[in-house]
């Protein structure tokens, strides 16, 4: 179990730290985006919970599969 909540906590992060760049880059941003690219985040902090409750959870609790991780958008734009 603690390999896996490691791996977890690990991809959580690196998925923030995404979005978090994301949201501080300096440059003009399309109208929505930011609305977006936190939505984006809320559903990492979503599958995170999901995923790290499944985990510590007897087998015998039964959660509805996590949201499919957000689409990290990449700009090569200024």
């Amino acid at each position: 179990m603690h390999d896996e909540m490691m791996t977890l906590i690990d991809d959580c992060i690196a998925r923030m730290t995404l979005l978090r760049d994301e949201l501080a880059a300096s440059r003009r941003v399309q109208p929505g985006e930011r609305h977006t690219t936190v939505l984006d985040a809320i559903a990492v902090a979503e599958r995170f919970v999901t995923e790290a409750t499944r985990t510590v959870s007897p087998p015998s609790v039964t959660l509805s599969p996590p949201a499919a991780g957000p689409v990290v958008r990449y700009s090569t734009a200024g």
